[in-house]
């Protein structure tokens, strides 16, 4: 199975240990502290759906998280149901029972395929999963049981499982039925139309968790190092604008990084990072859950792609966050559209082209609103939510180039 996974998972149940060392940053921000706390519910959910067809040793060892802000305290994982760590007896739970609870994805490659003719596609994407359930009818024919007689064999049907058993232990499918849930409408509204690369789906689908975590937000951190220019009503829009287009990659050049840089930054993307491997992480146990259960047929050549073909492969920069702030800026300052997008092209010699790229990230912005005017009509966020996005959103209509 040699390109299937990473070692991070193993290497936690092996040593017992999740080291939280501090990010590039210094992770000096209580919001960041809270955020890490949070994220020990999915990886608890990561680490059960490994142990799970493990030897009893496994499912019983004690793994505990560390954090380097509270170094002498034990985070314990409770990945199994009935263990017992110290004197507590532990009881079934989300967390624990991850497999149990999203035992009914078992889609083979005949839906798949009909769902490609039907969508006009011919790859497994977030786009494609979401999509595929936006009808409650056609939705019902994916809840099926595996078959260890029938094992999965085609890599369509590994990876297509594994995102939608994502989207459901992450709430934005149902169990029951596996239609939309509020957040699975955003994400799906969000990601309508043509031409939305794989790197947008994977960004759009952090903001929605990002946002459900209140994480992007424009406000600012507990340990702030800079503001943005302009009035109070201003710096809050850049904030909350670069942030959300930092979620984005950027073409750079083969060079070294040339331009202005912002700690700021830095921070929110210490949330995104974390977040994104704790995905990355969920989705590659999710696929060795799979393998490990005999549930897909094991002798084959193709481990690396599908490797490839789950979300987050990469680490994503703040670049773009960068070009959008300066770009804004230079507004605030009285440059016209073109002269701060000339002034923001001369300031950023590294990227390809900022022109391109800021384009894309306003794209991906009216995107992502389309996404909270859907979750702010079904009453999942709250009104001051929604009208942060919406006053950013007016506020940056005419300072477009």
């Amino acid at each position: 199975m040699r390109g299937l996974i990473g070692p991070q998972s193993v290497n936690s149940l092996v040593s017992g240990v999740l080291i939280e060392n501090a990010p590039l940053d210094n992770g000096e921000s209580t919001e960041y502290h809270n955020f890490l706390h949070q994220l020990l519910n999915i990886r608890t959910q990561t680490l059960s759906l490994l142990t799970q067809p493990l030897h009893q040793f496994y499912k019983t060892r004690k793994v505990a998280t560390h954090f380097w802000f509270e170094p002498t305290v034990e985070q314990i994982m409770h990945h199994q149901p009935n263990d017992s760590h110290g004197s507590a007896h532990v009881d079934a739970t989300p967390l624990n029972t991850v497999y149990e609870k999203t035992n009914s994805w078992n889609v083979t490659r005949d839906f798949i395929d009909a769902e490609f003719r039907s969508q006009k596609v011919n790859t497994v994407t977030l786009k494609f999963c979401i999509s595929a359930l936006e009808n409650a009818s056609v939705a019902t024919k994916t809840i099926t049981k595996p078959h260890p007689d029938q094992p999965l064999e085609d890599k369509n049907e590994i990876v297509a499982n594994v995102l939608w058993k994502t989207l459901e232990i992450r709430d934005f499918v149902t169990s029951s039925k596996h239609v939309h849930t509020p957040w699975g409408k955003a994400l799906h509204v969000s990601l309508k139309g043509d031409d939305v690369s794989r790197p947008m789906q994977e960004a759009l689908l952090t903001a929605l968790e990002l946002i459900r975590f209140e994480v992007l937000t424009n406000k600012t951190f507990s340990k702030t190092y800079t503001r943005p220019l302009g009035n109070e009503l201003e710096q809050k829009n850049i904030i909350l604008l670069s942030r959300a287009l930092s979620l984005l990659p950027i073409k750079l050049k083969n060079m070294q990084w040339l331009g202005p840089l912002n700690r700021d930054l830095l921070v929110f993307n210490s949330f995104v990072k974390a977040l994104n491997r704790s995905y990355r992480n969920l989705c590659e146990m999710l696929t060795l859950s799979f393998f490990l259960n005999g549930l897909v047929v094991k002798d084959r050549e193709d481990y690396f792609e599908i490797n490839d073909s789950l979300p987050y492969m990469a680490d994503v920069n703040v670049a773009l966050g960068l070009v959008c702030k300066h770009y804004l800026e230079r507004i605030i300052e009285g440059q016209s559209a073109i002269e701060a997008l000339a002034s923001t092209e001369k300031a950023f010699p590294t990227c390809v082209s900022v022109k391109e790229d800021l384009e894309t990230g306003f794209q991906f912005w009216t995107r992502l609103l389309e996404a909270v005017v859907v979750l702010f009509k079904t009453n999942t966020i709250s009104a001051d939510t929604f009208n942060m996005f919406s006053n950013a959103n007016e506020w940056l209509q005419n300072r477009k180039f």
